[in-house]
C-alpha cells in the first residue's frame, strides 16, 4: 500500500513510489525505512506508526518497483515466502542503494523535514542500510538483521558517521565465521556499534516465528536513543 502521489525519481530516470508516514511536528528528522524481502507490509507500516509515535517521519520506498511494484507478500504464506525470496536472488544491491540515495534526497527536501535523515533497514534492508552508512549517504544508518554483511568489511572504514547494527547470534544467515569477521572488523570503527541478541532472524518482526519482545525492546531502545542525536541537530 503506497501513498497517493507519492513519486521519487529515480538515477536512471524511472519512478517508483512510497509509504509516507507524516511527523506530528511542524519539523522533525525523517527516517528512511528500507524494507525487508517481502516489500511494504504491515510490519513496515507499523514501524512508521512506532517511529511517527516517537516524533519522526517517515518515507518507505517501493524497492521492489522494477520486478514487482507495489508487491506486499506474506512470510508465513510458504507459496509467497519462495516468491520474496526469488525476488531478493534477482534483486540488484547497488541499484536499491541508489533508489535510497534518492529517497534520502527527497526526504531532506519535505516541507516538514528538518533536514536531518536516518535509514533503518530490516532484512534486505538492513544490508542496504550497510551500503548507505559505508557511502555516507544519510546521518545515521541503522541495520536490523542485515544480510552478508561479513561479505562488506572492507567497507567499513569508509563509515564516518553514526551507524547500527542488530544482529542474532542464532540467525542462520551469519555463520560463527560471520560473527567473528563482524566483531573484528566492525570493532576497528567507532563510529559503528554493533550488538548481538541471542535470537534468530526477523526477530524484530512480531509475526515472525522468530520474533522475541525482549530482545525488539532493546533494540528499538537503542535505535531511538541514535535517532534521536537527529532531532538534537534541529
Amino acid at each position: 500500500m503506497l501513498s497517493k502521489g507519492v513519486e521519487i525519481t529515480s538515477r536512471s530516470g524511472g519512478r517508483f513510489g512510497a509509504y509516507l508516514g507524516k511527523p506530528n511536528a511542524v519539523s522533525a528528522p525523517i527516517v528512511v525505512i528500507a524494507q525487508e524481502i517481502f516489500g511494504i507490509t504491515p510490519f513496515i507500516r507499523e514501524t512508521v506508526d512506532w517511529l511517527v509515535g516517537a516524533g519522526f517521519g517517515c518515507v518507505c520506498p517501493d524497492l521492489y518497483w522494477r520486478q514487482a511494484p507495489n508487491i506486499e507478500l506474506d512470510a508465513n504464506v510458504p507459496s509467497e515466502r519462495e516468491q520474496a525470496l526469488a525476488l531478493f536472488r534477482d534483486f540488484d544491491l547497488e541499484a536499491g542503494t541508489d533508489d535510497l540515495a534518492c529517497t534520502i534526497e527527497y526526504a531532506r527536501a519535505l516541507p516538514f523535514s528538518n533536514g536531518r535523515v536516518a535509514v533503518v533497514g530490516y532484512c534486505l534492508g538492513g544490508a542496504l542500510a550497510f551500503n548507505v552508512a559505508a557511502r555516507s549517504l544519510a546521518d545515521c544508518s541503522i541495520g536490523y538483521y542485515g544480510v552478508g554483511l561479513e561479505k562488506k568489511v572492507s567497507l567499513v572504514p569508509a563509515i564516518g558517521r553514526p551507524a547500527m547494527f542488530h544482529m542474532g547470534t542464532e540467525d542462520h544467515y551469519v555463520t560463527a565465521e560471520a560473527r567473528s569477521i563482524l566483531d573484528e572488523h566492525f570493532g576497528q570503527n567507532r563510529n559503528i556499534s554493533l550488538h548481538w541478541y541471542p535470537v534468530g532472524h526477523s526477530f524484530a518482526r512480531a509475526s515472525s516465528p522468530g520474533f522475541d519482545q525482549a530482545a525488539t525492546t532493546v533494540a528499538n531502545a537503542r535505535t531511538l536513543e541514535l535517532l534521536a542525536t537527529l532531532k538534537a541537530l534541529s
